[in-house]
């Protein structure tokens, strides 16, 4: 992606017409056009101006990129935006991920390694800010012409790069910041604060943040946040059919007891007073520690990451490594506090999970079993219920 030349679009709705507008002001030197819903006064749906963004691709140009009205970019956005296309893998390049995605979880495995980039792995793509190749962006409306008007854009990108044959790929770190703003489609109220997995904030980036680094991880394990329950999933990436299963089975079922389980988690919160101090019950703070225990029990099996003092090098040496990692905490309680106290709570549950990332990782020496869930692909990760041997034989 050598010598990109990328013409910039900000799509928006009128009722948003000052955010795109200030958006456009700030970065005069993308020379971004804005292109408004053509429709407004019919239900608020992403599809028809998603669909005029995408075609309106500059004369010349070799990528397109397609912002969000209501989006923040990085410190020197545009040089970051080359360096990264320069040695960007082949696809489409996500600028954003929202910290409480499944995508998000690789983000973090990710970035332990020190990688730049990681595949998408949720079953529709983050378009707050998105580049394309001109000719891919320029197929887009017409593909999208099978879809009903009420077909979300996120989904029908997903399904327009699979016909494709092209992966996402997230950037890390993310350039682009989703700001906490009234959404029209209530996506606020339904799915809380969707702020950015690792964004730099107000840090200089340096001059060449990216590399082609490009880790997928073989599973992750995320929150499930959804009618009243917040459980861990691990979710195997690389297996012909994804089937989450809930995270202390697939522990279980790998050489864990219940009881050794129950005990690793105490024994890493009894050095947590902090946590503690939140009043929260141990339900709810095992889940989260549950999580980055096997996250860390993935991160063994990454390349580079086969040694307990390797974790300890990449928390400390990998730049956005920590940063990924700060987000999860504030990710998982977005729908129980207020924007104004959700980071400062979140803070005091991290040093938690980072002791259970450190457990987990090193747990694979103890209950070698572990080593399983590094390769879903081979092994039967499911929970002991919806097992064949499970099933008494008559």
């Amino acid at each position: 992606m050598k010598d990109s030349q990328v013409s910039t679009v900000v799509m928006a709705h009128p009722a948003r017409r000052e955010q795109a507008e200030q958006l456009q002001r700030r970065h005069p030197e993308l020379e971004a056009e804005i292109v408004y819903d053509p429709d407004p006064g019919a239900a608020p749906a992403t599809l028809r101006t998603a669909k005029a963004a995408w075609s309106q691709v500059r004369p010349g140009a070799t990528h397109h990129l397609v912002l969000q009205e209501d989006v923040q970019l990085c410190h020197d956005f545009k040089s970051v935006m080359h360096q990264a296309l320069s040695v960007a893998p082949d696809g489409a390049i996500a600028l954003h991920a929202n910290w409480t995605m499944a995508t998000a979880q690789a983000v973090r495995l990710a970035a332990l390694h020190g990688a730049s980039w990681t595949p998408a792995v949720d079953s529709w793509t983050p378009t707050q800010a998105l580049i394309l190749q001109a000719e891919v962006a320029r197929g887009f409306a017409g593909f999208c012409e099978r879809f009903g008007p009420n077909k979300p854009d996120n989904f029908a990108m997903a399904d327009y790069l699979a016909h494709r044959g092209l992966t996402v790929y997230i950037a890390i770190p993310n350039l682009v910041e989703h700001r906490p703003t009234p959404s029209l489609l209530g996506n606020d109220l339904l799915y809380g604060i969707r702020s950015s997995v690792v964004f730099p904030e107000s840090a200089d980036v340096g001059p060449a943040p990216f590399t082609d680094a490009v880790v997928a991880p073989p599973a992750i394990a995320h929150l499930g946040l959804g009618d009243f329950e917040l459980m861990c999933h691990y979710d195997s990436l690389i297996s012909a059919q994804r089937s989450p299963t809930h995270g202390h089975e697939a522990l279980i079922t790998h050489g864990m007891s219940a009881a050794e389980l129950a005990e690793s988690f105490r024994g890493d919160l009894d050095y947590h007073p902090e946590a503690k101090a939140l009043g929260w019950s141990d339900t709810l703070l095992f889940q989260f520690w549950l999580a980055t225990f096997i996250q860390g029990v993935i991160a063994r099996g990454l390349p580079d990451l086969t040694k307990p003092d390797d974790l300890e090098d990449a928390l400390n040496n990998h730049r956005w490594a920590r940063p990924a990692l700060d987000t999860f905490t504030a990710s998982g309680l977005r729908k129980m506090f207020p924007l104004g106290n959700l980071r400062s709570t979140a803070r005091q549950l991290t040093p938690l999970c980072i002791s259970a990332l450190r457990s987990g990782f090193a747990a694979v020496d103890h209950w070698p079993d572990l080593a399983a869930l590094w390769r879903p692909d081979v092994n039967d990760i499911r929970p002991r219920w919806n097992r064949d041997d499970a099933v008494p034989k008559v």
